[in-house]
């Protein structure tokens, strides 16, 4: 009889602990599996941000890159929005300057379907309204950027 004992005060633990040990396993995955996510979108948008301060054009590294600073963060980003951001640093610098500071229009997929873009450029926009005088802009579809025989038919200032 001792050994039926044993058996039957065995298996009432067995059964409790492994209740227990299942909530308690379950409660721990599903923490690290949240941390695990938010690791990878800490680097993901870490990648992002050196994307959008790294392009090599001055004044796109200040701009976007302020902008992504201040408005990329692993909690409150989502991945449709980090995506949407990618495809508008997948443009080349001189079109991208060219579209945020209102020299050119942008393509549609940019101007009516990224959120990303949208926000980029109302913070574009924002920023020259307040710093600088609208005489002094290009118009639209004309270059604010020149080349080195601007008023002179001698071929430059060499």
């Amino acid at each position: 009889m001792a050994v039926r004992r044993r058996t039957i005060q065995t298996s009432t633990f067995l059964r409790v602990s492994s209740s227990s040990l299942s909530s308690s396993f379950s409660n721990n995955y599903d923490e690290e599996k949240e941390e695990e996510e938010h690791r990878r979108k800490r680097i993901l948008i870490n990648k992002t941000l050196y994307r959008a301060k790294q392009r090599g054009f001055l004044e796109l590294d200040v701009v976007v890159g302020e902008w992504a600073e201040r408005n990329l963060n692993a909690k409150t980003t989502s991945d449709s929005f980090l995506t949407q951001f990618a495809q508008v640093l997948d443009e080349e610098n001189p079109d991208l300057y060219s579209y945020l500071t209102g020299q050119s229009e942008a393509p549609k997929y940019l101007r009516e379907e990224n959120e990303a873009y949208k926000a980029l450029k109302a913070h574009v926009m924002k920023f020259l309204d307040e710093k600088s005088d609208e005489k002094t802009r290009a118009k639209f579809g004309k270059e604010w950027v020149r080349g080195w025989n601007d008023g002179s038919s001698e071929g430059g200032n060499q």
